[in-house]
């Protein structure tokens, strides 16, 4: 980032680009928890429930490429090994339940993890209000995104 892309940042860099590298594991850790969830479900419902794990992980990995560049931008370095990610993340990973019939509960957890995200960039989008103009506006397309995904896996639970 050059000299004025760094002036007109007026948020403590170290606190927003730890905010950011926990958005960046989160969505790296709901990336493979949808990901794997996919690909065990069983049962009538699977394979629907299955499609939107799978679309829903290829946003998380395009949301993750967003931040890391946002990350990159500001001078810091993303999250680079996938054992730290977990322990990087605000969200953490949820393991998927013992029945890989259980649905409802594949999608609560996606839920779960869709919720938290909504909360980080709810936050994120706060922290950069009229101080970060770049970061801001990506944390306000992230929450949009993450809106609109609660819907739809709440549209979907409730379908089941």
């Amino acid at each position: 980032m050059g000299k004025t892309g760094r002036k007109v940042v007026e948020v403590p860099i170290n606190e927003l680009l730890t905010d950011l590298n926990k958005a960046y594991a989160d969505e790296w850790c709901a990336l493979y928890q949808y990901w794997y969830d996919a690909l065990i479900t069983e049962g009538i419902n699977a394979p629907i429930v299955a499609e939107h794990l799978k679309k829903q992980a290829l946003d998380e990995m395009k949301h993750a490429e967003k931040i890391g560049n946002r990350i990159l931008e500001l001078g810091g370095t993303p999250v680079s090994r996938p054992d730290k990610l977990v322990h990087a993340s605000g969200c953490g990973y949820i393991d998927p339940p013992k029945d890989k019939t259980d649905l409802k509960q594949i999608i609560q957890d996606t839920l779960k993890a869709e919720r938290c995200a909504i909360e980080a960039y709810n936050r994120l989008a706060k922290m950069t209000l009229g101080k970060d103009p770049v970061t801001y506006e990506l944390a306000s397309d992230l929450l949009t995104d993450e809106v609109s995904d609660e819907e739809e896996f709440e549209n979907l639970l409730a379908n089941l």
